[in-house]
């Protein structure tokens, strides 16, 4: 029997989850929004306001990023407005899910009676704030059903990009052989199986080992990889520390054996945690670290983020940052091009058009997409989902911070990496 595109998308949703950390839940009850960028004297008038959707406390908060989100967003609002670039001021309400779709659904209720354009950046993790939102989403991160299947969805980013390009790494290290310790449900199982024959493909022998998502002794785990005598170690993980720290008991670290994963699972808190355990790994991203200072975008986005009084050093920051950052000025360059007195009384519709005909778009600090190209194409599993780009970038860990050494490139060929 065929499988669906809705069970293929509901999959990849426990995918992209998969590369979100898990944090200690903070009890609440219902929606907390908060709205970055309102009016200044430089650009009177009704704001443009937009909606993201995101678990800022609850189980799958990331620790330490919603700071960095709202600070890196604020930065760049603030940066367009007082430039009054759209003739009218830019403003997002930041709405906390609380990781509960209940509440999530209460976020897209105020979406929808606010005024908001479109859901931004984030359309959370549930179908509840979508459905009840009832907006387009604009530079949304590919991880739901939502933004992988709705024709008004533009995500700019995709953790499925990054779960393809595993096997690239390992080849770029000249490595045929990768052990690849992933959370055991039925979606990693499913683009597990799509990630090997990308590897395949690429010389390289993934060998997949799934751990039961209530884990909580690693040891086993760890001496289990070390008889195997891996050329490399991949992992998706939701809480890696655990895994690493084993690892590291049993003789085995990044810099004696290569070790890859997603920027996602290893946030500023989680290297901190790491410490020298995390020194030279290997990571994928479709964000530039904001450590490198040789981007001119990463030089934009840290100067912005001075002038309007934010932490701005880049080893304290991670690629969330730049992806919060570049997506409000990617937004406000697509809708720069529309008439003024269509901006007069834009409308959600005129959103969708807008993107629809945004063409190519080549950040510096930002993988490569084009809303007018799916990415996979020649990937049967992934060919039909709204995917846009299909580059990333390899950063590695040094001294608890990141460190660029690869360009951007597509994901499914081996990278070319520096030292």
């Amino acid at each position: 029997m065929a499988r669906s595109p809705y069970r293929r998308a509901s999959l990849v949703v426990l995918v992209a989850m998969a590369f979100i950390s898990v944090s200690c839940s903070r009890s609440s009850q219902g929606a907390q929004s908060g709205l970055t960028g309102t009016t200044s004297s430089t650009c009177p008038g009704q704001p443009l306001l937009f909606t993201a959707i995101l678990s800022l406390t609850g189980p799958l908060a990331v620790p330490g990023l919603a700071t960095e989100i709202e600070n890196a967003t604020n930065a760049a609002l603030k940066a367009v407005n007082d430039q009054c670039a759209l003739g009218r001021p830019v403003a997002v309400k930041e709405c906390d899910d609380k990781s509960d779709p209940n509440v999530a659904q209460q976020c897209g209720l105020e979406a929808k009676s606010d005024g908001s354009l479109a859901l931004f950046g984030s359309s959370g993790t549930f179908t509840n704030g979508t459905s009840a939102a009832q907006l387009p989403g604009v530079f949304t991160a590919g991880g739901t059903l939502f933004d992988l299947t709705n024709p008004e969805s533009f995500s700019s980013t995709s953790a499925l990009t990054l779960v393809v390009a595993g096997g690239s790494v390992a080849a770029g290290l000249h490595k045929t052989q990768n052990t690849f310790v992933v959370v055991d449900t039925a979606a990693t199982r499913a683009f597990s199986s799509i990630a090997q024959e990308v590897a395949k493909s690429e010389g390289v022998k993934l060998d997949l080992l799934f751990v039961p998502a209530d884990t909580t002794d690693y040891a086993p785990l760890a001496a289990q990889v070390m008889e195997g005598k891996p050329q490399s170690i991949g992992l998706v993980l939701p809480d890696p520390v655990p895994f690493m720290n084993a690892l590291a008991s049993e003789g085995i670290t990044a810099k004696s054996v290569p070790i890859l994963t997603a920027v996602t699972l290893m946030p500023p808190a989680v290297l901190h945690q790491l410490g020298s355990v995390a020194n030279g790994m290997y990571l994928l991203t479709q964000q530039a670290p904001p450590s490198d200072s040789s981007n001119p975008g990463i030089r934009q986005m840290l100067k912005e983020l001075r002038e309007a009084g934010f932490n701005a050093n880049g080893n304290d920051l991670s690629p969330a940052s730049t992806a919060a950052w570049s997506n409000v000025h990617a937004l406000v360059a697509v809708l720069e091009k529309l008439p003024k007195s269509e901006i007069k009384t834009l409308t959600s519709a005129d959103v969708v058009k807008a993107m629809k005909n945004a063409g190519p778009i080549d950040r510096p600090e930002v993988a490569p997409f084009d809303f007018d190209k799916l990415a996979f194409p020649d990937i049967s599993a992934l060919a039909s989902f709204r995917i846009f780009s299909r580059d990333a970038m390899v950063v590695r860990v040094e001294d608890e911070h990141y460190e660029r050494v690869s360009s951007f490139s597509n994901a499914t060929a081996p990278f070319k990496l520096g030292s």
